[in-house]
């Protein structure tokens, strides 16, 4: 679950974002290098068995403390890129739903109470899972950098700030009070934001998204 992102877990090696703002010159992160070590044993069909501490599909999970530590690094980095596509996945489902006003229909006041009631989310947690679900239906590169598990929830969480006030659903949509200006600048600096994000921390991201925001208000 999201929850469980934390948040400065993104490091320099992590997955490219697809080279979308290439020419734009932001640095890229680089791709991650296959590790010298003990090549998995072939299976059956082609293809070779992928160590994980969960275990693939059919297999019963693999005890962590039986692999080398090549396998077990490995397992860590492809583990976290599954969480995050994974969180991705659902956070989309969540923006729809939202888009919709599907929660209206369920007799809740609003979608974070939905989110509380239904899925046992607490506030703040509701709130950043809207803002971010939110953000994604207007940020194209962010969207496919977190649906890749090039990025993380908190990384889209530090992105969605460039949008001001317009990312609302309709039920408790907020004005932008600097008009579509803000959020056609954001959209323009959307792929710089997605790159820069693959090899920054959120907390890097944020600043760089503060400093992003003043700069596009004066």
């Amino acid at each position: 679950m999201v929850t469980g992102v934390p948040d400065d877990h993104a490091g320099a090696d992590e997955p490219q974002v697809p080279d979308a703002a290439g020419a734009l010159g932001v640095p890229g992160g680089s791709t991650r290098p296959e590790p010298a070590g003990p090549t998995p044993p072939p299976v059956a069909g082609g293809g070779r068995a992928q160590p994980t501490a969960g275990g693939s599909a059919g297999d019963a999970p693999v005890d962590p403390a039986r692999l080398s530590d090549v396998e077990l690094a490995m397992a860590l980095v492809d583990g976290r890129v599954t969480v995050d596509a994974t969180t991705a996945r659902w956070v989309l489902l969540l923006g729809e739903f939202d888009r919709r006003s599907l929660w209206l229909a369920d007799g809740a006041v609003s979608p974070a109470a939905w989110l509380r009631r239904e899925c046992r989310i607490n506030a703040p947690t509701s709130t950043h899972l809207l803002t971010v679900a939110r953000a994604l239906r207007e940020l194209p590169a962010t969207r496919e950098a977190f649906t890749a598990g090039a990025i993380s929830f908190e990384h889209v969480r530090a992105i969605a700030p460039a949008l001001g006030g317009s990312g609302g659903s309709a039920g408790d949509r907020r004005p932008d009070p600097r008009g579509s200006g803000r959020l056609d600048l954001a959209r323009r600096a959307d792929p710089i934001f997605a790159r820069a994000a693959a090899w920054m921390t959120p907390r890097q991201v944020a600043r760089v998204v503060s400093t992003w925001i003043d700069i596009a208000d004066t």
